[in-house]
């Protein structure tokens, strides 16, 4: 039995950095900013570096590197050169990969992620194999005593069969559902949301999922912390995250470290208060050290897997990681 089991997508990923990206505003966009590059024209990469990425096998490197026995579930493509280097690099790092499942029909995911120089991202994903994994291709036994559980583009059987698997053997189980999961609202997620010990969102998916307005985030968060017994973590970029159980409210705030680039933060950091949570239970403050810790190590490299720590960091490292009582943050 593996300690975690990480279920979500595996790409290859291609990352480019260039001065000549530009953000601008716009207007077509609802946060009101774009990349733009000269139409026509042609732009100098100054840096280019292929890695491996994927919130699933983001994630599983991280547990292995801790310490935890991990093993990694989603689908690649049968023949491609990708699907090749994503498992090589999974076994290179102690991940098992006996449960990958093999796609004759489609390739293995692929993202391109386009950097300006002060580290800001656009990526452009092709879902591949990583969109086809069939609920019949989730074991129906205890496999892990942890499931974490990223995007599933939406698939809601896929979705089911999983929670349910964990209902039935006692498995616990992490969420970080993606934007096409709340796609389907919080009447159909909330089941979902009640089963989970531990759920990661971001400040607009939580006001996507509560109705919020994203100008009241205090609100957003006290209103989903209210909706289920689960941990309830909720991100703010570079600053930082708030989180709740039925006891406790606090919110870390961050160092200020250089963003080469903030690709596969989200996941380091979910993955950090996973392990930190496990390490010592019930301690939401050690958790919410060990994620920023982990997501500030991975931000000042390339790649979503590059910086992902090796060791929960000694308490001298993490004490100037700073926790509060959450009315610090939102009052």
């Amino acid at each position: 039995m593996y300690d975690i089991v990480t279920i979500g997508s595996a790409t290859r990923d291609a990352f480019l950095r260039s001065r000549g990206i530009k953000v601008i505003p716009t207007r077509a966009f609802p946060i009101g900013k774009a990349q733009a590059v000269p139409l026509g024209g042609k732009v100098t990469v100054d840096d280019l570096v292929f890695e491996t990425g994927g919130a699933g096998t983001n994630t599983a490197v991280a547990f292995a590197r801790l310490g935890f026995r991990t093993a990694f579930l989603g689908k690649l493509g049968a023949f491609d050169p990708g699907g090749r280097e994503v498992v090589r690099q999974l076994e290179a790092e102690g991940v098992t990969t006996k449960l990958v499942r093999r796609d004759r029909q489609h390739v293995t995911a692929y993202s391109i992620v386009l950097l300006t120089s002060k580290g800001e991202r656009t990526v452009l994903v092709y879902r591949g194999a990583a969109g086809h994994l069939h609920p019949r291709e989730i074991p129906a036994t205890r496999v892990a005593r942890w499931f974490y559980l990223s995007a599933l583009g939406g698939d809601l059987p896929l979705l089911r069969r999983v929670f349910s698997v964990a209902r039935q053997h006692r498995i616990r189980l992490a969420w970080n559902p993606g934007s096409d999961e709340l796609a389907h609202g919080q009447q159909r997620l909330r089941p979902f949301l009640n089963q989970a010990g531990i759920v990661f969102l971001n400040e607009e998916e939580t006001s996507q999922l509560t109705g919020v307005p994203l100008s009241q985030p205090g609100a957003a968060f006290r209103k989903l912390c209210a909706w289920t017994s689960a941990i309830v973590v909720v991100t703010a970029g570079n600053r930082g995250a708030v989180a709740c159980d039925d006891r406790h409210h606090y919110a870390v705030i961050p160092s200020r470290v250089k963003a080469k680039n903030r690709t596969g933060a989200g996941d380091a950091f979910g993955s950090g208060f996973v392990a930190g949570w496990l390490r010592r239970p019930g301690d939401i403050r050690f958790a919410l050290q060990v994620g920023t810790a982990n997501a500030e190590s991975v931000i000042q490299t390339f790649g979503a897997k590059r910086g992902l720590l090796r060791r929960i960091p000694r308490s001298s490292r993490l004490s100037r990681i700073r926790t509060v009582p959450n009315r610090e943050r939102y009052g």
